[in-house]
Protein backbone atom coordinates (compact mmCIF):
# COMPACT_ATOMS: atom_id res chain seq x y z
CA UNK A 1 0.00 0.00 0.00
CA UNK A 2 1.24 3.49 -0.83
CA UNK A 3 1.05 6.51 1.43
CA UNK A 4 -1.63 8.81 0.00
CA UNK A 5 -0.93 11.81 2.25
CA UNK A 6 0.31 14.14 -0.52
CA UNK A 7 -2.70 13.26 -2.68
CA UNK A 8 -5.11 14.10 0.14
CA UNK A 9 -3.22 17.31 0.94
CA UNK A 10 -3.34 18.36 -2.73
CA UNK A 11 -7.06 17.62 -2.87
CA UNK A 12 -7.63 19.71 0.27
CA UNK A 13 -5.64 22.65 -1.11
CA UNK A 14 -7.66 22.47 -4.33
CA UNK A 15 -10.83 23.22 -2.32
CA UNK A 16 -9.46 26.67 -1.32
CA UNK A 17 -10.44 28.50 -4.56
CA UNK A 18 -6.93 29.79 -5.31
CA UNK A 19 -5.59 31.40 -8.49
CA UNK A 20 -4.67 27.99 -9.96
CA UNK A 21 -4.92 24.26 -9.17
CA UNK A 22 -2.32 22.52 -7.03
CA UNK A 23 -0.26 19.59 -8.34
CA UNK A 24 2.28 17.24 -6.78
CA UNK A 25 5.86 17.79 -7.93
CA UNK A 26 7.63 20.61 -9.69
CA UNK A 27 6.02 23.89 -10.67
CA UNK A 28 4.74 24.19 -14.24
CA UNK A 29 6.11 26.60 -16.87
CA UNK A 30 3.41 29.23 -16.19
CA UNK A 31 1.00 30.06 -13.33
CA UNK A 32 1.23 27.09 -10.97
CA UNK A 33 1.03 25.79 -7.43
CA UNK A 34 2.70 22.59 -6.24
CA UNK A 35 3.54 20.49 -3.19
CA UNK A 36 6.59 18.30 -2.68
CA UNK A 37 7.80 16.03 0.09
CA UNK A 38 11.08 17.20 1.57
CA UNK A 39 13.77 15.24 3.40
CA UNK A 40 14.00 15.24 7.18
CA UNK A 41 11.48 15.24 9.95
CA UNK A 42 11.56 13.33 13.19
CA UNK A 43 10.17 9.81 13.20
CA UNK A 44 9.29 7.41 16.00
CA UNK A 45 9.01 3.73 15.06
CA UNK A 46 6.98 1.44 17.31
CA UNK A 47 7.35 -2.32 17.84
CA UNK A 48 4.30 -3.06 15.65
CA UNK A 49 5.88 -1.18 12.68
CA UNK A 50 3.68 1.89 13.01
CA UNK A 51 5.52 5.20 12.68
CA UNK A 52 4.75 8.69 13.95
CA UNK A 53 6.32 11.00 11.38
CA UNK A 54 6.85 14.73 11.09
CA UNK A 55 6.34 14.83 7.34
CA UNK A 56 8.08 17.85 5.78
CA UNK A 57 6.30 19.45 2.82
CA UNK A 58 7.23 22.42 0.67
CA UNK A 59 4.43 24.32 -1.03
CA UNK A 60 5.48 26.34 -4.08
CA UNK A 61 3.60 29.11 -5.90
CA UNK A 62 4.45 30.69 -9.26
CA UNK A 63 2.75 33.68 -10.87
CA UNK A 64 3.54 36.90 -12.71
CA UNK A 65 1.47 38.61 -9.99
CA UNK A 66 3.41 38.09 -6.78
CA UNK A 67 0.28 38.81 -4.69
CA UNK A 68 -1.28 35.63 -6.17
CA UNK A 69 1.61 33.68 -4.68
CA UNK A 70 1.67 35.42 -1.32
CA UNK A 71 -2.12 35.35 -0.84
CA UNK A 72 -2.42 31.69 -1.89
CA UNK A 73 0.35 30.52 0.43
CA UNK A 74 -1.01 32.62 3.30
CA UNK A 75 -4.48 31.12 2.87
CA UNK A 76 -2.97 27.63 2.67
CA UNK A 77 -0.95 27.83 5.89
CA UNK A 78 -3.66 29.62 7.86
CA UNK A 79 -6.26 27.03 6.83
CA UNK A 80 -4.01 23.99 7.24
CA UNK A 81 -2.86 25.01 10.72
CA UNK A 82 -6.50 24.84 11.85
CA UNK A 83 -7.26 21.60 10.02
CA UNK A 84 -8.72 18.98 12.35
CA UNK A 85 -8.95 16.07 9.94
CA UNK A 86 -7.51 14.90 6.65
CA UNK A 87 -8.65 11.33 6.06
CA UNK A 88 -6.67 8.82 4.03
CA UNK A 89 -8.54 7.14 1.16
CA UNK A 90 -6.64 3.86 1.62
CA UNK A 91 -6.04 3.76 5.38
CA UNK A 92 -2.29 4.35 5.03
CA UNK A 93 -2.11 7.21 7.56
CA UNK A 94 -3.90 9.05 10.34
CA UNK A 95 -3.64 12.81 10.42
CA UNK A 96 -2.77 14.64 13.64
CA UNK A 97 -1.85 18.25 12.80
CA UNK A 98 0.02 20.65 10.53
CA UNK A 99 2.34 23.42 11.66
CA UNK A 100 4.06 26.11 9.61
CA UNK A 101 7.85 25.83 9.53
CA UNK A 102 8.42 29.08 7.59
CA UNK A 103 6.10 31.79 6.36
CA UNK A 104 5.64 32.46 2.62
CA UNK A 105 8.82 33.91 1.18
CA UNK A 106 10.11 34.98 -2.22
CA UNK A 107 12.52 32.47 -3.72
CA UNK A 108 13.15 34.07 -7.11
CA UNK A 109 11.85 35.97 -10.11
CA UNK A 110 12.67 34.16 -13.34
CA UNK A 111 13.59 35.55 -16.78
CA UNK A 112 9.92 35.44 -17.91
CA UNK A 113 8.84 37.65 -15.01
CA UNK A 114 7.32 34.87 -12.87
CA UNK A 115 7.67 35.17 -9.11
CA UNK A 116 8.27 31.95 -7.17
CA UNK A 117 7.30 31.85 -3.50
CA UNK A 118 7.76 28.95 -1.08
CA UNK A 119 6.17 27.83 2.19
CA UNK A 120 7.40 25.02 4.45
CA UNK A 121 5.01 23.02 6.62
CA UNK A 122 5.33 19.99 8.85
CA UNK A 123 2.52 17.46 9.09
CA UNK A 124 2.37 15.10 12.06
CA UNK A 125 0.94 11.82 10.77
CA UNK A 126 0.84 8.18 11.86
CA UNK A 127 1.92 5.80 9.09
CA UNK A 128 0.92 2.15 9.36
CA UNK A 129 3.14 -0.93 8.96
CA UNK A 130 3.69 -2.00 5.36
CA UNK A 131 2.95 1.43 3.87
CA UNK A 132 5.46 2.57 1.26
CA UNK A 133 6.46 6.20 1.19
Amino acid sequence: MELDFLDRLKDKINTFDLYTRCIIGLLGPTESLSIMAMPGGAETVFFDGTRDKDYQVQINAKSQNQMNCFNALTKIYQTLENLEELPSDNGSFDFQRISTQSLPSLLEQDEQGYFVYVLSISAKITIYKGVEM
